[in-house]
């Protein structure tokens, strides 16, 4: 029979007669103390308050944007007209300017004429007068006769009774001309010539310091009663008391 283990021959709990070791127990051990409790931080979220009153929601958003589009475009077209008014303004000033009135003696003496002719068609309705007063001269140089005045105008004389070939009422060398042919060619016909007012009488000048030219129509008349009946005859159709504008006695006198 085997021995017991060698360890137990040592054990003073053994039991020699069955070779089992008996443990006597002893008193209970004290229980373990509870481990520390592991302190564990946690982080303290802290919430921010919100404002007061609903949250706007989608449609609450929408029209915020909406709001504002519209507001830009009302403040885009004030700009506009702001602007508009600012460019408008000097072009309004100077339509609204007053103008220097114009000097009826310094349009009066200052050809051409406001029917489209130039200074050159007046310079030559001028020279063309020049040769007709020169043979007027030649032919019925003033030694007292009487003639009939049948026209009278200077360069530049307005007469609001008749109109001149510019479709005025203001006439220019061109047209004196035009008026003493169309006499010429007229009911007076025959013998009709031109003169200067600085050729006869008193030299009569306009307010301008300008000699008239003067369409005469020669006799027989023996005196000034034969002028008059001839003016009342060849311009019956003229009422008497405006007759004197195209028909007058006029005595060629000559030059002191």
């Amino acid at each position: 029979m085997p021995g017991a283990p060698w360890w137990e021959d040592f054990h003073p709990d053994a039991d020699t007669g069955t070779g089992t070791a008996t443990r006597t127990p002893g008193p209970p051990a004290p229980p373990a103390p509870d481990p520390a409790p592991r302190v564990v931080h946690t982080p303290r979220l802290v919430r921010t308050p919100r404002p007061a009153g609903p949250r706007p929601g989608p449609r609450g958003l929408r029209a915020l944007q909406v709001t504002a589009l519209v507001l830009a475009v009302v403040l885009l077209a004030m700009l506009g007209l702001l602007a508009t008014r600012t460019l408008a303004a000097p072009a309004d000033r100077a339509a609204t300017a007053p103008t220097a009135p114009r000097d009826p003696v310094a349009r009066a003496s200052a050809p051409p004429s406001p029917s489209g002719g130039t200074a050159a068609a007046d310079a030559e309705a001028t020279a063309e007068l020049e040769a007709l007063r020169r043979s007027g001269l030649a032919t019925h140089a003033p030694r007292g006769q009487w003639v009939a005045q049948l026209s009278a105008k200077s360069v530049g004389t307005t007469d609001p009774v008749q109109t001149a070939s510019n479709g005025s009422s203001t006439f220019y060398p061109a047209d004196i001309l035009a008026q003493s042919r169309e006499i010429a060619s007229g009911a007076a016909g025959g013998d009709v010539f031109v003169l200067k007012t600085t050729d006869f009488g008193e030299g009569l000048l306009d307010a301008r310091g300008n000699p008239y030219w003067v369409t005469l129509a020669a006799g027989p008349f023996a005196d000034v009663e034969d002028v008059r009946t001839w003016c009342a005859s060849m311009f019956a159709d003229v009422p008497a008391e405006v007759r004197g504008n195209v028909c007058l006695p006029k005595q060629l006198t000559p030059r002191g």
